[in-house]
């Protein structure tokens, strides 16, 4: 991303039928195919540590673990009903685990209230890009950051535009190719030959998968696997029948 040439670059114009600053990404290098390879790596040895912890929770309540236990990541509550698919999948995966280590992890889930929803999930994005790589590529590419404050970029100069340009859009988390659009905003044309030149930084990062999760969520990534493990601890020794209340409001932040 540092490196000079810079490996992208933007081209833009003034869509006169739709009356809209366009700005388009070119992308001059794309990132390489190996840290395909890397993530991957990262994130199934990542995602299997989740699913050793929930053996050794079964282990540690005195059961013998299943051949379908694993950490559940469910981004909607399975129903309560008895047959129902998802509710059955729910119970093979932790079938054995202490009742007071499975609220823990209920607590967890991108479902669980106080969150900020499965799509912006730490664990919801590790479950994807687990199974995008067991069935598929997990791909590098270029994407431009998800902000919630407006984009600092300014109008430096116009011509047959009625100014300021104001409005503008990001199309973020995704992964871009060359000449997808990146940013548009609204103009009043006011004469033959529009033009609007910008200056500012439009963030961009490299992020992997389908839908780009950047190199700073795999870091927030390996920051709650270990912070669960931790607190997992404290149910490994539990007696079956030993209520534990120790469930830290914490971790279902995770």
């Amino acid at each position: 991303m540092e490196t000079e040439p810079k490996p992208y670059r933007f081209v833009s114009k003034v869509d006169v039928e739709t009356s809209r600053y366009l700005l388009r990404i070119v992308i001059e290098r794309e990132p390489p195919v190996g840290w395909s390879l890397i993530v991957g790596d990262f994130v199934q040895n990542l995602r299997a540590a989740l699913d050793h912890l929930v053996w050794q929770l079964v282990r540690a309540n005195g059961q013998q673990p299943g051949r379908s236990i694993a950490f559940p990541i469910f981004d909607q509550e399975p129903p309560m009903r008895r047959g129902h698919r998802e509710r059955e999948r729910w119970k093979a995966m932790t079938r054995g685990v202490h009742p007071a280590a499975l609220r823990f992890i209920e607590r967890l889930q991108p479902y669980s209230p106080g969150g900020d929803g499965p799509s912006r999930n730490v664990l919801t994005a590790l479950r994807k890009l687990s199974n995008e790589d067991k069935h598929r590529t997990i791909l590098s590419a270029f994407s431009a950051i998800e902000h919630r404050e407006p984009i600092e970029i300014d109008v430096v100069g116009v011509r047959d535009v009625r100014t300021p340009v104001e409005g503008g859009q990001v199309y973020a988390g995704r992964a871009l190719k060359s000449y997808d659009l990146v940013l548009e905003a609204p103009v009043e044309i006011i004469g033959p030959n529009p033009e609007v030149k910008l200056e500012g930084t439009l963030p961009m990062d490299v992020g992997f998968g389908w839908k780009p999760v950047p190199l700073n969520g795999l870091v927030q990534m390996v920051q709650s696997v270990a912070a669960i493990i931790a607190y997992a601890r404290g149910f490994v020794g539990v007696k079956p029948g030993v209520e534990v209340k120790r469930v830290s409001t914490e971790i279902s932040q995770a």
